[in-house]
């Protein structure tokens, strides 16, 4: 991604619906409310321009990490004031083995820039404790494709079977994976065939679809992730556009586990 791109996610990443409803996701599905008063590690894999760890923070939380290969990412990560990031690969993640119980790392195996997705998934397991558990969060369905792929470096789109084998051949046991997006999906689906792109317009400068809508659409849209976040917590969703996973480094006897 082009600095530009960092830039205006940094823009709207505290605003935009799609962000609030990433966040509300990763709350509900790891039941993080829960373990505030246990204060555990986390590790923000590929952390952008620092949103997620700002909620975090903003949360209660405070054994927090994260690291990104942009050093664009990092920039912004600065602007925010954030301290615990540093740069590094997620197909070689600069952290200890075992070291976290909680893992959070959404649209990064998608990315142009990581050329095996396996190994990624691999190390996401190694930096994990026995027992510790994974949110990811990826781009789904291959009909969804547009020129918002190319400008935010989108090579890869999953189903939920694709992230799940790839998860249990690395040694995970997927406890959750659902598609999001679901209420909002014929919305995204018709912009995203509106954007499709022809071979003639691979030459030209591409755009994401990353902007907040003005605020009366943005509060009503920010509303409907609302109530899907509501859903998450009893169903699974058959489709919507993006796919979200939550599974757990297998129980080792000799470690003691945040989550029972």
């Amino acid at each position: 991604m082009e600095f530009e791109e960092y830039k205006i996610m940094y823009e709207a990443e505290d605003t935009h619906w799609w962000y609030r409803g990433l966040r509300g996701a990763i709350f509900t599905m790891l039941r993080l409310d829960r373990l505030k008063s246990r204060n555990p590690a986390i590790l923000d894999a590929g952390c952008g321009t620092g949103g997620m760890l700002v909620s975090l923070r903003d949360a209660g939380f405070s054994n927090v990490e994260g690291f990104d290969f942009s050093e664009a990412a990092l920039h912004f990560c600065r602007e925010r004031g954030l301290e615990n990031v540093r740069q590094g690969s997620i197909t070689e993640i600069p952290f200890p083995s075992d070291a976290y119980d909680i893992a959070i790392s959404c649209d990064v195996l998608n990315d142009a820039g990581i050329p095996d997705d396996n190994v990624a998934v691999q190390e996401l397991y190694r930096v994990l404790k026995p027992g510790g558990r994974l949110f990811l969060n990826l781009p789904a369905l291959r009909l969804l494709s547009s020129e918002h792929d190319r400008a935010t470096s989108i090579i890869r789109r999953y189903t939920r079977d694709d992230i799940s084998q790839k998860l249990e051949a690395a040694g995970f046991e997927v406890r959750r994976a659902t598609y999001r997006n679901m209420l909002l999906f014929p919305l995204i689906l018709a912009v995203r065939l509106r954007r499709r792109e022809k071979p003639e317009d691979l030459e030209k400068p591409a755009r994401s679809d990353i902007v907040v809508p003005p605020a009366p659409i943005n509060a009503v849209l920010s509303l409907v992730v609302g109530l899907e976040r509501l859903i998450l917590t009893r169903l699974n969703l058959p489709i919507g556009s993006s796919v979200s996973v939550v599974a757990v480094k297998p129980k080792n006897a000799d470690r003691k586990l945040i989550y029972q």
